[in-house]
């Protein structure tokens, strides 16, 4: 079961899929700086395809990013990559003071492969726009960083704590993102133990 989880750190080193988060389309990227024992840091990406949003009529943002691909370890195995963010208010200029080391959301980060997975939470700075006219909302990943919280079956975390960074552009798909929001709140229940406890 450990071979499954091992195989997403892979996944983020390897991404394949290209950076689809352009005019009129749906995509997401997320880099992520990680570090390793001796505290160096790596550099990653993740790539995301499907890229969801549902806005409440008093302005909180729910964000999904969605991402499933073969593992390049095992094609027999799918590795998930799933992502859910909620702001709590937006940035606007010449409105709202914004300094680099705000926080505007929560952020769940999952990498799946059933039985196994490990999600990592934290917080982020987020900014984002919504497009009237196509229902398009695009955004940036201003800083974020994220922690390992909690696990399934018998999953190795592929990295530690991490920060990150990012963009996307996401259509509204209530429904989308509360199957999302499920999976991520349902599968886990097995708490990572922090160092010292």
């Amino acid at each position: 079961m450990q071979r499954g989880i091992s195989s997403l750190g892979l996944l983020l080193v390897a991404s394949c899929g290209s950076l689809i988060a352009g005019c009129g389309s749906a995509g997401g990227r997320l880099d992520l700086t990680t570090y390793d024992e001796q505290g160096a840091p790596q550099q990653h990406y993740a790539d995301f395809r499907r890229v969801f949003y549902r806005q409440s009529p008093g302005g909180t943002l729910d964000l999904v990013l969605w991402a499933d691909r073969p593992s390049s370890v095992d094609p027999t195995q799918t590795i998930t990559q799933l992502v859910h963010v909620k702001s709590f208010w937006n940035p606007r200029p010449g409105t709202t003071f914004v300094e680099a080391t705000q926080i505007n959301a929560r952020v769940q980060y999952a990498m799946l492969t059933p039985p196994t997975g490990v999600r990592y939470d934290g917080t982020a700075f987020i900014s984002f726009n919504l497009d009237k006219h196509t229902g398009l909302l695009t955004g940036q990943f201003e800083s974020g960083s994220l922690s390992p919280r909690f696990r399934m079956g018998d999953a190795i975390e592929p990295f530690g704590q991490a920060r990150f960074t990012g963009s996307f552009s996401a259509t509204e798909s209530p429904r989308d993102v509360v199957q999302a929001i499920q999976k991520l709140e349902g599968l886990f229940s097995q708490r990572i133990q922090s160092p010292g406890n």
